[in-house]
């Protein structure tokens, strides 16, 4: 018994190693710029298969820090983000932060086995003072608008971390 539980600690330790580690670094064999990303992490219903789940990486490139929210939905509808649409971030003590789209995002279908769904990739450029708030508080809730309306967050306070730490590791490269 006590070799099963030493499995699963062993085991649970080992995908906690590997949340917050950089992708390997992508390097433009044109200008030799390079560009580093985090692994991408589950913000909130990494099992739902009926609500929308949304999962967070962040990269950075020689110009520019980029948040990358990944939505997938069960729910087959076909959605836009458009550059400039707003997505309002509320953090725990209250505060609002409204990040704009860098670029047009469309969702597509995806198929993950028997499932079929939607997914799609939103990309923000941040600013030093948006980085500074995201990484000093802890996000409560995302509100991201889309061509469907508007797609609701609720972010638990466990993972609230996740963003405020990809963000710091990304800016020590």
């Amino acid at each position: 018994m006590k070799k099963y539980i030493l499995i699963i600690i062993t085991t649970i330790l080992s995908l906690s190693a590997n949340a917050q580690k950089l992708e390997k670094p992508i390097i433009d064999k044109i200008t030799g710029d390079t560009t580093f990303s985090t692994k991408t992490e589950v913000l909130a219903n990494p099992f739902a298969l009926i609500q929308h789940a949304i999962t967070v990486s962040t990269i950075r490139t020689k110009n520019e820090v980029l948040l990358s929210f990944h939505l997938k939905d069960a729910l087959n509808i076909y959605y836009s983000v458009l550059k400039g649409d707003t997505t309002v971030i509320k953090f725990t003590d209250g505060r609002l932060l409204k990040i704009t789209a860098a670029l047009d995002s469309h969702s597509s279908f995806l198929s993950g086995g028997t499932l079929t769904y939607v997914g799609s990739d939103i990309y923000y450029a941040l600013s030093g003072q948006e980085m500074d708030i995201l990484k000093n508080k802890k996000i409560a809730f995302i509100r991201i608008m889309t061509s469907k309306g508007a797609f609701d967050y609720d972010i638990k306070n466990g993972k609230s971390e996740i963003v405020k730490k990809q963000l710091e590791l990304i800016t020590k490269q």
